[in-house]
């Protein structure tokens, strides 16, 4: 049987975690305003790039789904700095949220995140890249991080 928890779910899933493990363990959080206003940065930052990466997909009329094959390479916008622009504001919103939780063991949410995305998700999708976009995408691939 095939189990799939698509990315936006898993964010929901990262950002229970960390707030889970705050409240449980209360004792070990930091105070410091200027941590929860970088929190919220992050928050803002992270959603504007998901968001101007998602428009950029359905501008080239290609797919948002980590499953299914795509139609176009998008290179340009957030592509053009990272591979997983996606991936990357979602994980800024993880780790947004564990600092407006002030709590150190709350970045279990992001680590498994970034674990999962990197080891379920992104060869994946670079393999059906490669696939359908052959020697374009492994230039791509050279020239652009996959993260940042």
């Amino acid at each position: 049987m095939y189990m799939y928890i698509s990315p936006p779910v898993l964010l929901i899933i990262a950002i229970a975690l960390s707030y889970l493990v705050s409240t449980a363990f209360p004792a070990i959080q930091f105070t410091d305003v200027t941590i929860s206003f970088l929190g919220i940065i992050l928050i803002t930052l992270g959603i504007g790039i998901v968001l101007w990466a998602i428009k950029l997909l359905r501008k080239h009329k290609t797919t948002l789904h980590p499953r299914h094959k795509p139609s176009k390479l998008v290179m340009h916008g957030p592509y053009r700095y990272s591979r997983n622009p996606v991936y990357l504001g979602f994980l800024m919103i993880s780790v947004g949220t564990v600092l407006l939780f002030a709590n150190v063991l709350a970045f279990v949410g992001p680590i498994i995140f970034l674990a999962f995305v990197n080891t379920f998700f992104i060869p994946y999708e670079e393999s059906m890249l490669t696939k359908a976009f052959g020697t374009s995408y492994k230039s791509y691939k050279k020239k652009t991080r996959r993260w940042v």
